[in-house]
């Protein structure tokens, strides 16, 4: 049975610590070529400048430790709403961001499980709603479109696909919209009925 308030399942830490060692190791790789370039083939720009030959290496190092201090932090403010009629999803750690999708919007929901995820057994389910095409609202997808939601790093996800699908089935799509829509249409309509009748 799913809760109405859940968060991603622990094991999305590791996924992420994953993706981190992937990026971070060529990175570091990379920063070190100075250091033990200088040090093996130019013993006099190591012994005069050793210390600048650490640099790049150093900020490489800060910025992995960063983001493994940030994953755990990140995880905590991940939330996860579903609700009668709309879906939320909450997350950040300085820039706090809560976003709503009501199902009368949504047109589709995917699911997707990348091969990290899938070792984890996690998945995502990504929201599509008619006519957004923004950046993803929780992680990308192989599209081209954005998805205005996601809600990921869950064991569950196509158990939540299919809550959501129930939830959005025989909702009228835009259901307000529509009606505002037609109420534009009727005034445009009526606009143009005078105008000919003026003419006539």
């Amino acid at each position: 049975m799913v809760q109405n308030k859940f968060k991603p399942d622990p094991n999305l830490k590791k996924v992420y610590g994953i993706y981190l060692l992937l990026a971070g190791l060529p990175l570091f790789f990379i920063a070190s070529i100075p250091v033990w370039g200088a040090y093996k083939f130019a013993p006099e720009i190591w012994r005069e400048y050793k210390i600048f030959t650490f640099i790049p290496l150093g900020i490489v190092t800060i910025g992995i430790l960063f983001v493994a201090y940030w994953i755990p932090r990140y995880y905590d403010t991940i939330f996860f709403t579903i609700e009668e009629d709309e879906i939320t999803v909450e997350r950040g750690v300085w820039w706090k961001m809560k976003h709503t999708v009501p199902y009368s919007r949504v047109m589709c929901a995917d699911v997707i499980q990348g091969p990290i995820s899938r070792f984890f057994g996690l998945g995502s389910v990504h929201i599509y709603t008619a006519g957004y095409t923004g950046a993803a609202g929780g992680t990308a997808g192989p599209g081209t479109r954005g998805a205005e939601a996601s809600i990921w790093g869950i064991p569950n996800f196509l158990e939540i696909r299919e809550i959501i699908l129930k939830s959005v089935k025989n909702r009228p799509l835009f259901a307000q919209a529509q009606v505002g829509l037609e109420r534009e249409i009727l005034e445009e309509l009526k606009q143009i009925r005078k105008i000919l009748e003026k003419t006539a």
